[in-house]
């Protein structure tokens, strides 16, 4: 196969995972907004003093919440999470194949024009925090509604 042909591959590959990632970062990003949206409702509700509930319907809902949460979490954006690493990967290998991290190529710098910790995107040694992030504002939110219901 011709270089340039190659080259028009590598590039509308790495395109349609850009926009793959683009649409998992929403929909983790959505579902975590409108969760965390849901939760403060409820624990506005509850501090309001919207419901009468007895010591057991409190332990009820409290497990309930934090069941639903770890439900979220680890069926449903741990899925989109793992598929996000898989697209990260793929585009880094592009990108290292179009040799965008190699110094010299594009212009006279002493660097490439990605810097080189893009590389690991999508493996452990990664430093995106934008799931752990996601996670932490829905671990939140569950803790504030259930604060709430307790107060």
């Amino acid at each position: 196969m011709e270089k340039q042909n190659k080259i028009q591959i590598l590039l509308a590959t790495a395109e349609e995972r850009n926009k793959a990632i683009h649409i998992m970062r929403e929909r983790v990003q959505k579902t975590c907004i409108g969760v965390m949206g849901i939760l403060y409702v409820m624990a506005g509700w509850f501090i309001k003093g919207g419901m009468d509930l007895t010591t057991t319907q409190k332990w009820f809902l409290t497990g309930a919440f934090f069941f639903a949460v770890l439900s979220i979490h680890f069926l449903y954006l741990r899925d989109i999470f793992r598929g996000f690493q898989g697209q990260q990967r793929v585009l880094a290998r592009i990108e290292d194949a179009l040799k965008l991290y190699d110094p010299g190529v594009y212009d006279n710098k002493d660097s490439g024009l990605f810097p080189d910790s893009w590389k690991k995107a999508g493996t452990d040694n990664g430093k995106g925090k934008f799931f752990r992030n996601n996670y932490l504002l829905l671990y939140i939110g569950a803790a504030v509604m259930i604060i709430s219901l307790w107060i």
